[in-house]
């Protein structure tokens, strides 16, 4: 590289102690919010509507959808992340939290369907899966995580219940990495920048255990902006699968990304709480966990609830940029076989 690549500088290129002790991304529900709430609930169950089957003009929430819009801002031109605290998960039953989630989720953006089930709203949960196995996804698993996102604009973890122990969430900056890079290893930029299938698992339009194409740039730069699309397990199996194993170059630019997004000056942590809805764009920001055990109660065995979502304002991909299942930008996973 002749290094005249620009490093971003803005908004979404933070460090963690930009905000480790700044709260301006965790938002604190008042009770004028959860009155709003509450009324919406009301209003969606007296039209006998349940999620997916509502949208946001039947969850009228006048002044805490301000508050929500103001967020969705900072989403694709601010940091990239915030975090909800205070539904009173304790307090409704698990139909009505649904309710709720989803009430919130289609004020920010459009659901997309995250298996081939056509489930809009996973549970995120210890299903005994093994991650080491090819084609197990991470969110039946108690596994940690390697840093990634996810294949929509933006996703929204809700915590109903925590596990006995781990769990803990980690998030970076794709952006602050990418100027790491920029400095530190400008060499492992065009591979970056060239990418890397990405395995199916059998959740593409045909259902075979085949991979993306052609390969997805980890990072992209498009229409003034960089945008991060980042699997290892899924782009290294998926190679597997075509007979063409990443190269060595490949695979240490890879675990260069991921050992800077959990750094500690890169990395913020934080743990989640009942109640608490996290919403992470997936462009910029790159997530993982640690492993977790759940109890022997079930108060004691961790429970999120997760939203995919395309955002009403999102930014402008590259054509083909992030499609992870041959179903187009922006399209999730495939739910109807072809």
């Amino acid at each position: 590289m002749d290094g005249t690549i620009a490093m971003v500088r803005d908004k979404s290129a933070w460090l963690a102690a930009d905000h480790r002790f700044d709260s301006a991304w965790l938002y604190h529900l008042t009770a004028g919010d959860l009155a709003e709430i509450d009324a919406a609930v009301t209003n969606v169950r007296g039209k006998g509507l349940v999620p997916p089957n509502f949208d946001a003009a039947d969850f009228p929430i006048p002044a805490f959808g301000s508050t929500l819009a103001r967020l969705a801002r900072d989403l694709e031109h601010g940091r990239g992340f915030f975090l909800l605290r205070g539904i009173p998960v304790d307090r409704y039953d698990l139909d009505t939290v649904k309710t709720i989630y989803w009430g919130i989720g289609v004020h920010l953006g459009v659901p997309v369907f995250q298996n081939t089930r056509g489930e809009l709203m996973t549970h995120v949960a210890d299903k005994g899966d093994d991650y080491d196995e090819v084609n197990t996804r991470l969110y039946t698993t108690a596994a940690a995580a390697n840093p990634h996102n996810d294949p929509s604009d933006c996703v929204g973890l809700l915590c109903v219940r925590e596990a006995a122990e781990g769990g803990r969430s980690m998030i970076s900056s794709a952006v602050s990495i990418y100027n790491r890079l920029v400095v530190e290893h400008p060499e492992y930029l065009p591979i970056l920048r060239r990418g890397f299938p990405h395995d199916t698992r059998g959740e593409g339009p045909t259902r075979e255990l085949n991979a993306t194409t052609p390969d997805m740039p980890v990072f992209s730069e498009y229409a003034g902006k960089v945008s991060c699309c980042l699997n290892s397990k899924s782009s290294r199996t998926a190679r597997d699968k075509q007979g063409k194993p990443l190269t060595a170059l490949e695979l240490v630019a890879i675990k260069y990304l991921e050992d800077l997004a959990i750094t500690p000056e890169l990395c913020l942590t934080m743990d989640f709480q009942p109640g608490d809805i996290q919403f992470l764009n997936n462009y910029v920001i790159i997530h993982t966990r640690t492993a977790f055990r759940d109890g022997d109660t079930p108060d004691k065995q961790r429970l999120l609830l997760r939203l995919w979502l395309n955002l009403h304002e999102g930014r402008e991909l590259a054509p083909g940029f992030g499609d992870r299942f041959n179903n187009g930008s922006r399209g999730g996973v495939p739910a109807v076989r072809s």
